[in-house]
């Protein structure tokens, strides 16, 4: 298996495995636990059997104290009736050897206290002790049955205690022997079969490194007919091996791969970090080329106000003394021309006015501010109708559209559009115009409708452009720049403006204002 080295990642610090501290191992464990807990079986087996041996030994000596009574009550009865001490006496001694027996007196009934027994044999005890009274009943001839006496027995437990002891030392003993011996064979055969098993594969894998070939876990022990749990986890720790081992290529592959991508990378960052810099010194360049084209356009502005308008002027001029000095000597040919060119002059005067309006509306300084739109085009339509007192135009105008913008420019932008709509309806009975707002993908458009001329959809890419009109000018009056203006200044505001219509059917003009701004503001 080839070796594949993966060094540590720069600021990856790795851990070393802590030192093994001394501990006891599993089989120690086991030993202590078996032990413990024999010994607490053994303890409990040993208080039942002790006792129940007690019982047993009680039984007997209560069973010996009725035998007593049986078997030496009537005739000692009789020899207290004679008063035959010695034979008394040496009936108590008999019962005296029976096992367990302490103490027995005869007393005779009637007389003084401490007076009463006549034969006393034994040693009196205070404790430990089963003690037994048996009336003595003498029956006369004639039947007559008198008590003439009371045999006392103390029948002592010292015995039994002892004999208990002996059993508990023995018990303890052969199951104390019995259960470290069965404790040591548990152990061996857990080391035998499992502990040492347990170790060498602690030793595998200490051992193991992916980067190298390791030979595969093998246990130690005889080979066997069936699998068992030792088997099948040899198996598993030699499948997870080889799986690692090949995780390991697979990592050093894609380390490879990394290492080659951020190579590619910083290559890339590098040709960026290049581009920049180069397009900064076109976007300097071309920052220059636009402020000398702005200083360009500024002189030409200044031409267009200036230089033109004065031979305007003087052809303006020159018309009004033909007009009024040399009208009787003009035919009507001659006062068509110079009507021809007065119109000419109006015309030229409203484009350079208009060519004016456009380049101050992409050159003037934006001043924001929050503008109501529905007020500023009432105020355009008040405008409108001065102009035109006679027309009667309906027009509705959605209340609360404010917007932030530039009021003066956006003034513009309504005077042009609706100023359109109000031109272009001017030959539709019931002229109408609305101007309110719609929501297309989250984002407010502004609508102005009219149903007046309209126009041909295949034009409608000429809308827009400057000096660019649909119609003719003997139609509807224009210079054809009011569209171009109202894009630039959109344009200014974050927006976009797009138009829909049909010949005779109106047209609806769409814009929308700092498109992406969910406060319809300047970002």
């Amino acid at each position: 298996m080839d070796q594949v080295e993966l060094a540590a990642p720069e600021g990856v610090r790795t851990v070393e495995p802590p030192a093994r501290r001394p501990h006891r191992g599993i089989g120690v464990r086991l030993l202590a636990a078996i032990v413990l807990f024999s010994s607490a079986v053994t303890l409990v087996l040993t208080a039942l059997e002790l006792y129940v041996d007690y019982r047993t030994d009680l039984g007997v000596i209560q069973r010996r104290l009725d035998d007593v009574e049986a078997s030496y009550l009537s005739s000692l009865t009789g020899s207290l009736w004679t008063l035959d001490t010695d034979q008394i006496r040496r009936q108590l001694e008999g019962i005296l050897r029976l096992p367990d027996m302490q103490h027995l007196e005869v007393r005779e009934v009637g007389r003084p206290e401490g007076r009463g027994v006549i034969v006393s044999v034994g040693i009196h005890a205070t404790e430990s002790v089963i003690v037994r009274d048996y009336p003595m009943v003498f029956t006369e001839l004639d039947g007559r049955a008198q008590s003439i006496g009371v045999l006392h027995v103390e029948a002592t437990l010292s015995g039994v205690y002892a004999r208990l002891f002996d059993r508990t030392m023995l018990i303890l003993a052969g199951q104390g022997v019995k259960t470290f011996l069965v404790a040591l064979f548990i152990l061996f055969i857990v080391h035998r079969l499992v502990t040492r098993h347990l170790v060498g594969i602690a030793g595998f894998l200490h051992r193991f490194d992916p980067r190298s070939a390791v030979a595969p876990l093998t246990l130690a022990r005889a080979e066997r007919r069936h699998e068992d749990e030792l088997d099948r986890m040899a198996e598993a720790f030699n499948a997870m091996a080889t799986r690692l081992e090949e995780l390991y290529r697979e990592l050093a592959g894609l380390n490879a791969e990394l290492e080659w991508d951020i190579a590619a990378r910083q290559q890339a960052e590098a040709e960026v970090t290049r581009l920049n810099a180069e397009l900064e010194q076109r976007v300097r360049q071309r920052t220059a080329e636009l402020e000398a084209a702005n200083k360009e356009l500024d002189a030409f502005t200044y031409s267009v106000s200036h230089d033109l308008r004065a031979p305007l002027r003087r052809i303006e001029g020159f018309g009004r003394i033909l007009g009024g000095e040399y009208a009787d000597r003009l035919d009507d040919r001659g006062r068509h021309f110079l009507e021809r060119i007065r119109a000419g002059s109006n015309e030229m005067a409203e484009m350079i006015d208009s060519f004016l309006k456009l380049s101050r509306s992409t050159r003037s300084e934006l001043t924001i501010d929050s503008v109501d739109l529905s007020a500023l085009a009432g105020s355009v339509i008040a405008r409108l109708r001065e102009r035109e007192p006679d027309r009667a135009v309906s027009v509705a105008v959605a209340p609360g559209m404010v917007v932030q913008g530039d009021r003066r420019l956006l003034d513009a932008v309504l005077e042009n559009l609706l100023g359109n709509a109000w031109k272009y309806t001017r030959n539709t009975e019931g002229a109408a115009i609305r101007f309110d707002t719609e929501v297309s993908s989250g984002c407010t458009v502004y609508a102005i409708r009219d149903n007046g001329a309209g126009f041909d959809m295949a034009y409608a890419d000429r809308l827009f452009l400057p000096f660019s009109r649909l119609h003719r000018p003997e139609e509807f009056e224009g210079t054809g720049i009011g569209l171009a203006t109202v894009v630039r200044i959109l344009a200014r505001h974050g927006g976009r403006i797009r138009a829909e219509g049909a010949v005779g059917r109106g047209a609806t003009f769409r814009f929308t204002l700092w498109e992406g701004s969910a406060n319809h503001g300047p970002a």
